[in-house]
C-alpha cells in the first residue's frame, strides 16, 4: 500500500498526548494514528457484526416459535415432556 502524506492541524495538547502516547507504545506519531484508525475501522466492523447477530437471533427465536406452532398443529400429540426429556449429545438431559 502506498503512503500519502497529509497534513492536519490539531490542538497542541491532542499533539502532546498523541507524541507522548506514541512513544509509550513504541510507534511513531505516523504508526500511533495508523494503528488508532485501524482499531477504530475494526471497532465499527464488531459493531456490525454484533447488530447482525442480534438480528439473526430474533429471526431464528420467530421462526423456532412458528415451527413449534405449526409443528403442534400437525402433529398435536407431540408430547411435549419427550420433547424436552429428549437426550442430548454428551448424556445431559433437558427437563
Amino acid at each position: 500500500m502506498a503512503h500519502v502524506k497529509v497534513n492536519v492541524s490539531l490542538d497542541g495538547e491532542v499533539v502532546s498526548s498523541m507524541r507522548r502516547r506514541a512513544e509509550e507504545s513504541g510507534l511513531t506519531v505516523s504508526g500511533y494514528l495508523s494503528r488508532l484508525v485501524a482499531e477504530d475501522a475494526r471497532r465499527a466492523q464488531d459493531e456490525l457484526a454484533a447488530e447482525g447477530y442480534r438480528a439473526l437471533s430474533e429471526d431464528l427465536k420467530a421462526f423456532a416459535g412458528n415451527a413449534t406452532a405449526i409443528a403442534h398443529e400437525v402433529w398435536p400429540e407431540w408430547p411435549e415432556s419427550k420433547a424436552r426429556a429428549r437426550p442430548r449429545p454428551g448424556g445431559a438431559r433437558v427437563g
